[in-house]
């Protein structure tokens, strides 16, 4: 049942709709409904999109690319409020799959094309969002082709960790600990970073064994150390 999610939404003041004038607010609610996926679910397979587009709004969204031979490869990552769909454009190759329980506020995608034909800031602000993940796209190319193992698994729980914040949907870096579910398995985790698992889980123990994070039950992790953290990731400039 649809309801007025814009009033009351989490990712109001972060998602896509910031850009909408409060006037569009009704319009935009009329428009949206809410849609639950469990994690290990598909939200779009094959690249089938089935005419939706959406926001994240809770949860983590695992992307990956299949080749003919069944080989699969995870190629991204989405958290609150980044934007899956392909508005304007016919369905893509991306399969993209709930990696934890996911809430997703979702769009017919005739109805968002035409909000944002009508609104050139949303326009704007999509254009900026698209620039972003294509500049994140270009870093992992640099983190798959240059960085060490050590330096790898580091960013990889920077991203997540700042990501998975909460309430500023990851605008802030990491600065105080942090405990949180990583969105991956040991096994996920390697395949995205073009590791083995055996590498993985020596990576973690190595952090662990340094005091930088604890590592928990299931997927629980705590970064105690961010400012090393960011260090063993070469994050920081001199």
């Amino acid at each position: 049942m649809r309801s007025n999610y814009c009033r009351t939404c989490p990712i109001r003041d972060v998602a896509l709709c910031r850009a909408l004038p409060t006037s569009a607010l009704a319009e935009l609610s009329r428009m949206a409904w809410r849609r639950h996926v469990r994690a290990g679910s598909p939200i779009f397979s094959n690249g089938a999109e089935g005419g939706i587009v959406a926001n994240i709004v809770s949860g983590a969204v695992r992307l990956s690319r299949s080749l003919g031979d069944g080989r699969t490869q995870i190629v991204g990552l989405q958290f609150p409020p980044e934007f899956i769909g392909r508005p304007f454009a016919e369905n893509g190759t991306i399969v993209a799959e709930a990696a934890t329980d996911v809430e997703l506020c979702c769009f017919s995608k005739p109805q968002f094309e035409g909000l944002l034909r009508a609104h050139r800031g949303m326009q704007e602000l999509l254009i900026q969002r698209m620039l972003q993940d294509l500049d994140h796209a270009r870093e992992w190319m640099l983190l798959l082709g240059r960085k060490t193992a050590l330096e790898r698994v580091a960013t990889l729980l920077l991203l997540c960790a700042e990501k998975m914040r909460g309430s500023n949907c990851g605008e802030e870096s990491v600065a105080d600990q942090l405990t949180f579910d990583l969105p991956l398995s040991r096994t996920e985790m390697a395949e995205y970073l073009g590791l083995t698992l055996e590498t993985v889980s020596r990576m973690l123990k190595t952090l662990a064994q340094a005091g930088i994070i604890a590592i928990h039950r299931g997927r629980g992790m705590t970064i105690l150390d961010p400012q090393e953290l960011r260090r063993r990731a070469e994050m920081v400039t001199a």
